[in-house]
């Protein structure tokens, strides 16, 4: 229902965005997930099935999260139709843009891996 729809981007636009921290806030991941396992489900469970093996493989929670943004959109057209494609489409691409810096850190070498406790590589000192 539309009513579902609105509160599930409520959620996660205040989350992104937190009144409180200077409307600075998380990139959404986790709230979209939550919000999307109420509003469609099956899509949910594909980008969370991307987002276990994109981290498995690679380490980097940062990459799966933003393959998981792809993913759910991706997911979404084909199950569920336009209005929620096109919203789902506009949330991903909020997510990669909320991850531009650990985009520029991955291009760099200089992202952390899961479970790295170590100091960073040389180069981003």
């Amino acid at each position: 229902s539309l009513l579902r729809l609105l509160a599930g981007v409520a959620v996660v636009l205040g989350h992104n965005f937190t009144c409180w921290l200077s409307f600075r806030g998380g990139k959404g991941i986790a709230t979209s997930a939550g919000a999307y396992f109420a509003l469609a489900a099956p899509a949910a469970g594909i980008a969370l099935g991307v987002w276990v093996v994109v981290l498995a493989i690679s380490r980097y929670v940062s990459l799966a999260s933003i393959a998981a943004a792809v993913a759910l959109p991706t997911a979404v057209w084909l199950t569920k139709g336009l209005t929620l494609g096109v919203v789902t489409t506009a949330l991903g691409l909020m997510a990669i843009w909320k991850h531009r810096g650990n985009i520029q850190r991955l291009l760099n070498g200089t992202e952390r891996r899961l479970g790295h406790r170590g100091p960073l590589p040389e180069a981003a000192k």
